[in-house]
């Protein structure tokens, strides 16, 4: 019976219960409020789907979906408090991760002052502040790129009617020019 019930808990407590799933109790309910602003926040800005969970070494996290997902996973043994705290984020293959490492390497060195202090909500405040600030840049470049390919398309069409209009004149000129030739020949 015993077997049964951790079984069941492990399964639940691995499901998606929500945007931040605390289960080490690691934030205060002010903090989880706050969290939950700035996850929204990064939903509507972004439109990709965020969760945030905190969980105890050998412990995971699955969402149903996995597309246009980010999963940010605070680590920590919960029972020895000087354990390093981990911090893991996974990216959905959707979203690129591989053109993001750069950044993401920069993002997770600015919150290592936060990881001295040990404070766990200002470090998953930064960090999804942080990679708001980095997916809108990514979806803004994306535009802009979009944005400079049609550019590119319309000064093509462009430039080929331009060198048509030019031919067609410069072709005019040579029939005019012969037709003048040919009537001071028959003069």
């Amino acid at each position: 019976m015993l077997k049964k019930i951790t079984t069941v808990f492990i399964i639940l407590s691995t499901l998606s219960l929500g945007k931040i799933n605390d289960y080490r109790g690691a934030f205060l309910d002010e903090d989880k409020v706050k969290l939950e602003k700035t996850v929204e926040s990064f939903e509507k800005g972004t439109g990709n789907k965020f969760f945030l969970n905190t969980l105890e070494e050998n412990e995971g996290f699955e969402a149903d979906s996995q597309e246009r997902l980010i999963i940010l996973n605070l680590i920590k043994n919960k029972e020895d408090l000087n354990s390093t705290l981990k911090v893991q984020i996974k990216i959905s293959q959707d979203l690129n991760p591989e053109e993001l490492s750069t950044e993401l390497t920069l993002l997770l060195d600015n919150v290592q002052e936060y990881a001295n202090q040990k404070d766990e909500f200002q470090i998953a405040n930064n960090l999804v502040e942080g990679l708001q600030q980095l997916f809108i840049a990514e979806d803004e470049s994306e535009d802009q790129n979009e944005n400079s390919g049609q550019l590119e398309l319309g000064l093509k069409i462009f430039l080929g009617i331009l060198l048509t209009f030019l031919v067609l004149w410069i072709r005019i000129i040579q029939v005019k020019q012969k037709k003048i030739k040919y009537k001071l020949k028959r003069r």
